[in-house]
């Protein structure tokens, strides 16, 4: 698979369908636009999780890592239209249309789970650097327990664990510039969870006749 495959193939697939959807369905073209980017990310990422072992990633971490900081700002981007779209949707006057909603719903969750897994791919960047050389080399940041060598696995584990609990579980940090990027990750996690609690609610207000 190319040099950040899901990424870029995300983007275009998701730019593709806001731009059809912004011909056919226009009221819907960010939600299914959101959705695509962020469904094709994250399948791709879930088909080459396999390969993602210690040995490899120390070889391969670059090609790996995400495009940051660039697709990560597109991907707040996107977040941010999405979340003002669910928004607007859920405060008009009218009874909110239950495909636009939904589609709003959906892109904040999978935008989350989006966010994690950047942040996962990030982190083993950060661990396994890779020379200019194409050498691989422990920089390290963080100490997993146990004997066993970080596979993409435990990468995604370490992100999911600061996305759901906005703490860093077993798993310590060594290093002040991992403590600054994780420090980071947790603001923003935390503020995510914020936005999607309050979602929920106006959702289940909105739908229930509350709002």
């Amino acid at each position: 698979m190319p040099r950040h495959a899901p990424a870029y193939f995300g983007l275009a697939l998701g730019v593709a369908i806001f731009l059809l959807s912004l011909w056919i369905v226009p009221k819907h073209a960010i939600g299914l636009g959101a959705n695509t980017l962020f469904i094709t990310f994250l399948a791709l990422t879930a088909i080459k999780l396999p390969r993602l072992s210690a040995p490899y990633l120390k070889q391969h971490a670059r090609e790996e890592d995400t495009p940051a900081p660039g697709i990560f700002l597109i991907v707040l981007i996107v977040v941010i239209a999405s979340v003002i779209s669910l928004a607007l949707a859920l405060g008009s006057g009218d009874t909110p249309d239950a495909v636009e909603v939904t589609l709003g719903v959906a892109s904040v969750l999978l935008g989350w789970f989006t966010v994690q897994a950047l942040g996962a791919l990030h982190y083993a960047y950060e661990y396994y650097q890779v020379s200019d050389k194409g050498e691989g080399s422990v920089e390290g940041g963080l100490d997993f327990p146990g004997a066993e060598e970080p596979d993409g696995v435990a990468f995604l584990y370490f992100s999911y664990t600061i996305g759901t609990s906005v703490a860093t579980s077993d798993t310590k940090i060594t290093s002040n510039d991992m403590r600054r990027r994780v420090t980071f990750h947790l603001v923003f996690s935390h503020l995510y969870n914020t936005i999607i609690l309050a979602a929920a609610v106006n959702v289940m207000l909105s739908l229930g006749g509350g709002g």
